[in-house]
């Protein structure tokens, strides 16, 4: 008991009802880099740690990962980073980020965690992480709240959707879904215990928005396998079967289907080696024995109509397998007339132009390519309208937040839940950085503050701070389209006059028929600058070349409406 301003005691509320915040770091403005928090009181809840691959204009980036500058000075808060399925786009930023965060546990189902193990090898931290497997429906306590996994159908096994139980009603994660009837290699959708999820009441649901545009329900993957199944039985040649590595139940189709008209499958990709490698350990891929092999040059000793390739590369990636192979550069495969290339995947957003470029080369060398333009020959992960509708039926939440994907996915979400009944004040479009806050009555606001969300560019083997992505891709497009421009001045110490004229540099700027005659008026206009600085008595490096830079600037605006980028050096001598 204690005593209140007037001396009269005053009993504390042991029954106080949370606060509960949502704060989307990733995910709500692009399609990848998902990263949620959930914050009930101070426990803080992560959901996924995922990539984005760089759009056409993101030159020379490899890959893009959450700002988790709002976590820094929280760690120990974090009660526990929840996975909900094994995709790059939300595991895949985890071995940058876990360092960062003193490790907090990492819970998943086995094959989510299995390739969370493998992302973390390739940085040699997965000793320092605490992986957790989870079951569906088994609830585990962490903090103040029960956390439970069920089982949802996507493109890849053992995908999850993510309940975190809180007094105010369950706050439900969807993850990435769809409802297939007739799933490949692993049971439908738990409906029943999304069902008792709803039943129980359910405060707020994040769902998945990536085809909230599209009518109907998505394909199930056994029509996808039938597809498969045929192709590979009129192929009278050698087939070679591009799909990413993680679609395993895609793997196990071309699996099965090879294995009914007797081939073979030769494995191309270290993605796809490493990760069917771990999916047969972990008994999610089933081959007979001696069935999938490495390639290699033994390869060229079968007969054609014997052989089935998978491979990587299907969305025209510069180094992956397919790609080297539409070259001529693959070490092990050449294309040869009579060759079928199925591409078992749709562009990636940013991707189209690689992949036509791709298929252009492949059908200059000979082969018959085959994509889902024509055939049935892939299927979504994601679900339509109708899937959509049928999650939040079950679900029945009192508040809907539209999550993965570009705003106008989201936009069309929000628009479809209102067929159903529900009003804006229970749909939730957010930014990155934006917060959603629950008060005890389980009411929703957008907070007026925001936290940071911006560009974290993972570059080779570097990494940009949390703001700076901006800046290097602003450079880099106008180096791309304006070239560099270097101008190095000599100059006495002690006096400050320039020895003899500045030299010039340039790269990607002007034609060499216009070179001489620009390098010379830019060199008289960068000694000019110069000694208009000098006669004021600046003193300042910096004055100096900010001043020349604008009077380049200037220059080749007027003189060639030309924009490089603008680089000058100055050494005492």
């Amino acid at each position: 008991m204690e005593k209140g301003r007037r001396g009269k005691p005053q009993v504390k509320n042991s029954k106080r009802k949370p606060i509960i915040r949502i704060l989307p770091l990733g995910g709500f403005e692009e399609v990848g880099r998902n990263c949620m928090v959930v914050q009930v009181d101070k426990d803080l809840f992560i959901i996924d740690m995922g990539l984005q691959f760089p759009e056409e204009d993101m030159l020379g980036v490899d890959y893009l990962i959450p700002d988790i500058s709002f976590l820094k000075g929280k760690e120990k808060y974090i009660r526990g980073i929840l996975f909900t399925h094994g995709h790059l786009d939300h595991i895949g930023a985890a071995q940058h980020l876990l360092p960062k965060l003193n490790y907090p546990p990492c819970f998943g189902t086995k094959l989510t965690m299995g390739f969370l193990k493998k992302r973390l090898d390739e940085t040699k931290i997965s000793s320092k992480a605490s992986l957790n497997t989870i079951e569906y429906g088994k609830r585990i306590r962490l903090g103040s709240c029960d956390i439970e996994f069920f089982r949802v159908t996507h493109s890849i096994p053992d995908s999850a959707g993510i309940a975190i139980h809180t007094p105010l009603g369950s706050i439900v994660h969807t993850g990435d879904f769809k409802f297939d009837f007739t799933p490949v290699n692993e049971p439908p959708a738990d409906f029943s215990r999304i069902a008792g999820i709803g039943e129980k009441g359910v405060l707020a649901v994040m769902a998945d928005s990536t085809n909230a545009n599209k009518p109907g329900r998505s394909m199930s993957e056994k029509t996808i396998g039938d597809s498969l199944n045929r192709i590979i039985r009129d192929a009278e040649g050698r087939l070679i079967i591009s799909t990413f590595s993680s679609l395993l139940n895609r793997i196990q189709q071309i699996i099965d289907a090879a294995k009914e008209n007797n081939r073979k499958i030769f494995i191309s990709g270290r993605s796809m080696e490493y990760n069917i490698d771990l999916a047969q350990k972990l008994g999610y891929i089933n081959a007979p024995r001696g069935m999938i092999r490495k390639v290699s040059p033994a390869i060229n000793k079968m007969k054609d109509s014997e052989v089935v390739i998978i491979t990587t590369g299907s969305q025209g990636e510069e180094r992956a397998a397919l790609a080297r192979i539409s070259l001529g550069v693959h070490r092990d495969i050449s294309i040869k007339k009579g060759d079928t290339v199925v591409l078992s995947s749709n562009p990636i957003i940013g991707n189209a132009r690689a992949v036509a470029t791709m298929i252009n080369n492949l059908h200059l060398k000979g082969a018959n390519v085959l994509t889902n333009d024509t055939l049935d020959i892939h299927t979504t992960g994601h679900g339509y309208q109708e899937d959509i509708l049928l999650m939040h039926r079950l679900l029945k939440p009192r508040h809907i937040i539209p999550e993965h994907g570009e705003p106008y996915m989201r936009s069309a979400h929000a628009d479809l839940v209102k067929s159903i009944g529900y009003q804006d004040n229970s749909i939730h479009l957010l930014n990155n950085g934006e917060v959603l806050e629950f008060d005890a009555n389980g009411n929703a606001r957008k907070s007026k503050h925001r936290v940071l969300a911006n560009d974290v560019i993972i570059d080779g083997l570097g990494t940009s701070k949390e703001g700076e992505g901006k800046r290097v891709l602003a450079d880099r497009k106008q180096l791309s389209s304006g070239g560099v421009f270097v101008a190095i001045l000599k100059a006495y110490s002690d006096s400050g006059r320039l020895v003899g004229d500045p030299d010039i540099l340039s790269r990607g700027f002007v034609y060499g028929s216009e070179l001489n005659e620009v390098t010379a008026e830019a060199a008289k206009v960068v000694r000019k600058t110069y000694e208009e600085e000098r006669a004021t008595g600046e003193k300042d490096r910096k004055a100096y070349k900010k001043a020349i830079q604008a009077a380049l600037h200037r220059f080749f605006r007027r003189k060639l409406n030309r924009e490089p980028v603008i680089v000058p050096i100055m050494i005492e001598v």
